[in-house]
């Protein structure tokens, strides 16, 4: 119809400023899954532009979101489908965090961010106390994909706090890992 093309090529015109990074999509909140056909021309673009497609995968802010549509087994089904363009598993999938791991693991081509999974002031020592098998379960699956060039720091800013989430962080990556997951990773993904 009139009104894609109109879109796409709107898309198209921001993908062409170096401002742009990529392209975000909410599929939960869209309730359509991302291997849907109207994203195809989306996933061509940004391949042609070579900027990622970041994907909310995991949890939804809103009760009337639909889950099922941002599972990320979904995106496995997409980044072999697409082997040139890039992906951003936003939250890493959580809570679904074995599925993410297997998912990112995987694709050479899909890689994530840890945002979104804490919000407001945290009091580390006291919520790793309390929540001690979400964080164990959190640093294994992050272990187990083992490709530390695929994680990418992040808060969901302004729902999280900065200094809280960097201690957080700081204690699910290895130390040495910590300038590819904070800074190197991300510049190089986003191409900034």
């Amino acid at each position: 119809s009139e009104d894609k093309k109109k879109s796409l090529d709107q898309v198209e015109e921001n993908l062409k400023r170096d401002t742009c990074v990529g392209i975000k999509l909410y599929p939960g909140y869209n309730k359509m899954y991302v291997t849907d056909e109207v994203y195809e021309p989306l996933y061509d673009l940004a391949k042609a532009y070579k900027k990622p497609v970041a994907i909310h995968m995991g949890q939804t802010a809103s009760a009337r979101a639909h889950l099922k549509y941002c599972h990320p087994l979904a995106l496995d089904e997409v980044a072999a489908d697409h082997p040139k363009t890039r992906f951003v598993m936003c939250h890493f999938g959580n809570p679904w965090l074995l599925d993410a791991a297997a998912v990112v693991e995987k694709n050479e081509n899909v890689m994530t961010d840890l945002s979104g999974l804490l919000e407001g002031k945290i009091d580390f020592p006291k919520l790793l106390q309390q929540q001690r098998g979400y964080f164990d379960a959190l640093k294994t699956w992050i272990s187990y994909c083992s490709q530390y060039e695929k994680f990418m720091f992040g808060t969901d800013w302004p729902l999280a706090n900065y200094g809280d989430y960097i201690e957080v962080i700081k204690w699910l990556i290895p130390e040495e890992e910590g300038g590819k997951v904070f800074y190197e990773n991300a510049k190089r993904i986003y191409g900034l």
